[in-house]
This record gives structure tokens, C-alpha cells and sequence, in this order.
């Protein structure tokens, strides 16, 4: 992989792991990449220890190879993939198979039941500022 594409990986990685941490306040992080050689997903996410997250900031995304990829590495984790496109008004996107949706509700409860929750969740749509502080509402329920 060039120098480029390694460090926008690592980029995209670090900006993931701070939506998380802004969101949802989760003690997200990078983990150590060791050349693809490794199996392990690209954030390492206490409160989330069932799910296997894939991370992707990329213009053009083979979604079926991607989520492909991130099942055979999950082993019995669940796989989700966390992608965004550059420059995207949209922002962050998650992915799944419908199969694994039980499971990622689950780890969702389990994780907001951990959390320490000092201010309430954002609104939705202030998910989609690009480096701004969010506004904060009341909790949302699944």
C-alpha cells in the first residue's frame, strides 16, 4: 500500500473512532495496523467487544468485497463496516448484513448500558456536521 493510502487509512480510522467517541461516548481507538497481516478490525471499541469494525474512507467502495473481507476476519464477532466517502455531505455510514442485526442490537444495548452517559445523545441530524460541536436531546431508544 503507498504512503498515501496508508495514512488517509489512518486518517479515516482516527475520524471514525472520534465519531464514535462523539456520539455515543465510547472509549474508541485505533489499533495497531501490522501491514493487513493481522486479523484484527480497525478499532478497538471497549464497549463493543462483540463487533468487528471495518472502517473505510474511500471515493468508490466495493461494499460486497469490503463486508466479504471483514466476515472472514470477524471470526464470531460481528461484522460492521464504517465507511464514508470523501468530501460526503452524508457522513459516516454503518453496514451490515441483515442477518447480524439481532446481534449488533445487542451490542448496542450492552454498550449503552455500560457507558457512562454524562450528556444526552445528539439528534440525528447533527451527525452530519463536518467538524462542528453537536447538539445534544434527549437519549434516543431503539
Amino acid at each position: 500500500m503507498a504512503v498515501n493510502g496508508r495514512r488517509k487509512g489512518k486518517v479515516g480510522e482516527l475520524e471514525a473512532a472520534a465519531t464514535l467517541r462523539e456520539l455515543f461516548g465510547w472509549a474508541a481507538r485505533r489499533r495497531q495496523q501490522f501491514s493487513g497481516k493481522s486479523g484484527d478490525d480497525d478499532l478497538m471499541v471497549d464497549q463493543t467487544p462483540s463487533l468487528f469494525w471495518e472502517i473505510k474512507r474511500v471515493e468508490r467502495l466495493s461494499l460486497p468485497k469490503t463486508m466479504a473481507t471483514a466476515v472472514e476476519q470477524a471470526g464470531r464477532k460481528c461484522p460492521v463496516v464504517m465507511h464514508r466517502q470523501n468530501r460526503s455531505k452524508v457522513g459516516w455510514l454503518l453496514t451490515l448484513r441483515l442477518e447480524d442485526l439481532p446481534r449488533l442490537v445487542h451490542a448496542y444495548e450492552s454498550a449503552i448500558t455500560c457507558t457512562v452517559a454524562s450528556a444526552p445523545l445528539p439528534d440525528a441530524n447533527s451527525c452530519n456536521r463536518q467538524g462542528g460541536q453537536s447538539d445534544t436531546a434527549v437519549p434516543r431508544n431503539l
